[in-house]
């Protein structure tokens, strides 16, 4: 048994329940133990303790490191791959390629010292050894390592920004407890390989390169974190030199390569023109030979962890490619700002290759230098780029670069042009030419940082900002606070750091957002950025309110307001709000006599003896805004069918409803409405006020809520609908007589799809399409050959007696506010449309905390007061 901890699979242990994390600060304290004493029997009762923990199978996600040479259209496939849902490829910043050869100044990690545990008195000071798991102690120069490591990705060329696009800033505290428990795990499982191998002395403390990779992969998960991604991929594309650290710490478990190729002399023509990099063609060449070869050693050895990519081919098709890739990074998981969505779908390889060019890894890039132009050219940049050397390349650099590279662009299968054999011109690497193209290649170098600061200057600052980290000594702090907080950690306290995490982000800052405490949220949107990742003016731009207006029916008065947020959503911040109701429309009922005129049985003109219309619609997929909009004129248009004879009004307003939501929906699937409703759809909730009645017509999650108040003030929320999810059994047992499939994974040709939170959703049997959230819509025609109707649950509810109130609200509403609070929230009130501005930023506030998002929240809100009870005020 072969026992494969690493800092990932402990920590989402750590952090899966208060439970599992005290008992597995008893397996560290019992069972996980260092030294001499690793036995079959400690890893026995090892396992046995995690299981004992409630923990289950241990699992981790795979790491990605895309290999061959830089100008090879590396950031390109980078952006590409940046756009599937649940991965994040940031610009790289080279961590192992540049501090690698610097560790020594750091001083000997690996060097094993007595230091005082913190918290004891001074004449009870305890002597603890670095390798034992239960006192695990932190060194001074690995802290400064950590520091400068953070420091370096803070002042990357491109920025590393966060989900909400701000700039990362680590936690150096967070970062050092992950370290410290990446590199006990990772020893323990050292020290017991190399017992049941034999060939290694217990004991044996960690190498120091080892603490470098923690740290590096340790800014990797919190950097995925940060995005709301579950894996990560780095282009750093010379790291295939660390082969052998790699496989050993991440083993073959978890270790993949991407190994992208392209033919050298178009890679020499590239770097030639880059402002980065080396200039002279022999020094390139000898560099992208020596980078193939180390690929070619991990495709020799470990074919199963590599795949590989040839640029020409990725022009020549980029969407099969792109598949290809996709199929080897392997299962998707959508990531946390889509997870809630009323429709889940991942993107095609199609859609992966034309998003890519206005995705944020593109967009970020190429406002920074003109060396990520092409990123965002789409079709155009694939014009030319296949042989340019062909064409632009002088006869004596094509001769050099064929020389160098003979053996390796012959085993990649590109033949050369000018060289025939691979002893025709040795004369080219006499020492003293190697040496004449060394100093040009730097001669050249150094010109190119003279244009770069003419052409860019901003460009070139952000370089040597970077670089300048790399000179630092020890002795040089960028966070003071960290460095010089000198603490001797128990693991417990690593331990215990993880919970306290747990409580905010975790491994990296954020912008204090001054909390919630007294916030008034019956004055939303102001002040709107304590509780969001928006400013005041970008939440008030979204923010649409009707104030409160008052209506006097027939013995009743009826005060309403309504109020919509448009949705945050990271990746999309200008995204139509795909919510719109209505509000005190007049729902005029006719009849037809003798075919030729038409009577008004309510007149609009009477106050006192009218219908009154309320409704609210929730789009959703990539048209929703159209199809509630369409909706919601269809419903307004509701009142125009005739009343056939001898049908009562209540009948008839349920059954004008209902053939509205029907029309409206056949529309938009036969697309006469000039919608593409393919994936797209709206619910529906309507509520029409007569003298006496409620009529409800429910399509969807959206909800109508009546509020009452006894006479001890006590609130009551009635729900006058149903969810339409497949949750409920009814809905789910149509579904799956339809064809349709119930669950909260789908499998399709591109792995698994899940959202992760165990929400069920209907799904195609053929793994084809998306999933949905409801089982009940108007429009979305492919949902509707599963069996998602368009049929309206129509309910005739009695005008309660006393006053009271009503709630319409979609599910941005109900997501996180119960129909109790919601009815408290409202009795609460005199004014309906503070009630509207209290629902709305209360629900903003807890979608931003849980989701790092909000969906479209809107809500209505009115209260009735009957006429003989007097002026309006709030519920008794």
């Amino acid at each position: 048994m072969k026992l494969t901890f690493g800092l990932k699979r402990l920590g989402e242990l750590l952090s899966s329940s208060p439970k599992s994390r005290d008992n597995m600060k008893e397996i560290g304290k019992d069972t996980i133990i260092s030294g001499n004493a690793s036995t079959d029997v400690e890893c026995q009762n090892q396992t046995s303790a995690v299981e004992h923990a409630g923990l289950g199978e241990i699992t981790t996600p795979p790491v990605f490191f895309m290999i061959g040479c830089q100008r090879s259209g590396s950031n390109w496939l980078r952006t590409l791959l940046a756009e599937r849902e649940d991965l994040i490829a940031p610009h790289p910043p080279h961590i192992l390629r540049d501090f690698m050869p610097r560790l020594g100044r750091y001083g000997d990690l690996t060097e094993q010292m007595n230091l005082k545990v913190s918290n004891c008195s001074s004449d009870s000071m305890i002597l603890v050894s670095f390798c034992r798991m239960q006192m695990f102690l932190v060194f001074v120069l690995a802290q400064v390592l950590i520091d400068h490591v953070c420091a370096f990705v803070e002042r990357n060329q491109v920025p590393w920004v966060d989900l909400h696009f701000r700039p990362m800033q680590f936690n150096r505290s967070a970062i050092l407890m992950d370290v410290m428990i990446t590199i006990e795990c990772f020893g323990f499982n050292q020290r017991y390989v190399a017992k049941q191998e034999g060939h290694q002395e217990p004991g044996k403390a960690v190498e120091a390169p080892y603490y470098l990779l923690a740290i590096f992969d340790t800014i990797m998960n919190v950097m995925a974190k940060a995005n709301g991604k579950t894996i990560w991929m780095c282009k750093s594309m010379g790291v295939s030199q660390f082969h052998d650290l790699l496989l050993s710490f991440y083993g073959k478990e978890r270790l993949r390569y991407i190994y992208l190729v392209r033919d050298p002399r178009d890679v020499c023509l590239s770097f030639m023109k880059s402002p980065v990099g080396d200039c002279h063609p022999y020094v390139i060449a000898e560099k992208w030979a020596k980078l193939q070869n180390f690929a070619a050693r991990i495709l020799h050895e470990t074919p199963d962890l590599i795949h590989q990519v040839c640029y020409e081919e990725v022009l020549g098709d980029q969407v099969a490619q792109v598949a290809k890739v996709m199929k080897f990074v392997g299962a998707r998981e959508v990531c946390k700002s889509m997870r809630r969505g009323s429709v889940l779908a991942v993107k095609s390889e199609k859609e992966v290759v034309s998003s890519a060019r206005n995705g944020r890894e593109a967009t970020l890039a190429k406002q920074l230098s003109y060396q990520f132009q092409n990123l965002t050219r789409g079709d155009s940049f694939k014009k030319g780029q296949f042989k340019k050397w062909a064409v632009e390349m002088k006869d004596e650099d094509l001769i050099l670069v064929e020389s160098v590279a003979f053996e390796e662009m012959r085993r990649l299968g590109y033949e050369p042009h000018m060289v025939k054999t691979k002893d025709e011109r040795i004369h080219l690497f006499t020492v003293a030419l190697q040496d004449k193209y060394v100093a040009i290649n730097k001669s050249l170098i150094s010109k190119m940082m003279e244009n770069l600061a003419h052409q860019n200057p901003d460009d070139l600052k952000r370089r040597q900002l970077q670089a300048s980290v790399l000179q630092k000594n020890t002795s040089f702090h960028y966070d003071h606070e960290f460095v010089k907080s000198f603490t001797v950690a128990h693991i417990d306290d690593a331990l215990d750091s993880i919970d306290d995490c747990d409580q905010r982000d975790k491994g990296f800052l954020t912008q204090s957002s001054g909390g919630i405490e007294n916030f008034d949220f019956h004055m939303w949107p102001l002040k709107a950025s304590r509780v969001g990742f928006q400013s005041d003016e970008e939440v008030k731009q979204r923010f649409e309110l009707k104030e409160a207006q008052t209506l006097e029916m027939e013995g009743f008065s009826l005060k309403y307001a309504a109020a919509s947020q448009g949705g945050y959503y990271p990746t999309d911040r200008e995204k139509t709000n795909q919510d719109t109701f209505i509000a005190g429309s007049s729902f005029a009922i006719s009849t037809k006599e003798n075919n030729r005129k038409w009577k008004k049985i309510f007149s609009k003109d009477r106050q006192d003896s009218r219908a009154v219309l309320f409704a609210v619609f929730d789009g959703h997929g990539p048209n929703g805004a159209e199809c509630s909009i369409f909706a919601r004129e269809h419903v307004l248009r509701s009142s125009d069918h005739p009343k056939p004879r001898g049908m009562d009004v209540s009948n008839h307003i349920s059954s004008s409803l209902t053939r509205s939501y029907h029309e409206a929906s056949s529309l938009l699937e036969d697309e006469v409405s000039g919608i593409d409703a393919l994936n797209s759809g709206t619910t529906a909730t309507s509520l029409v006020f007569t003298k006496n009645l409620m009529h409800i017509a429910n399509v969807g999650d959206s909800r109508c809520l009546l509020i009452e108040s006894d006479r001890t003030g006590k609130t009551s929320a009635l729900a006058l609908t149903t969810d339409h999810t497949p949750e409920h059994e009814g809905e789910a047992k149509r579904i799956e007589a339809c064809g349709g499939v119930v669950a909260s994974k789908q499998g399709d040709t591109m792995g698994l799809v899940s959202t992760g939170l165990g929400q069920k959703r209907v799904w195609s049997k053929t793994g084809k399409g998306c999933g949905t959230a409801f089982t009940r819509s108007i429009g979305d025609s492919f949902a509707k050959s599963l069996g998602v109707v368009a049929q309206p649950d129509c309910l005739l509810y009695p005008l309660p007696k006393t006053d009271a109130a009503f709630v319409l609200g979609s599910d941005g509403i109900f997501d996180y506010i119960s129909n109790e609070e919601v009815g408290n929230i409202v009795a609460k009130f005199d004014d309906p449309a503070d009630a509207c501005r209290e629902l709305v930023g209360k629900a903003f506030n807890r979608w931003c905390d849980s989701e790092d998002r909000t969906d479209d929240i809107t809500v209505i809100v009115g209260y009735l007061k009957r006429v003989k009870h007097g002026k309006w005020g709030k519920l008794r």
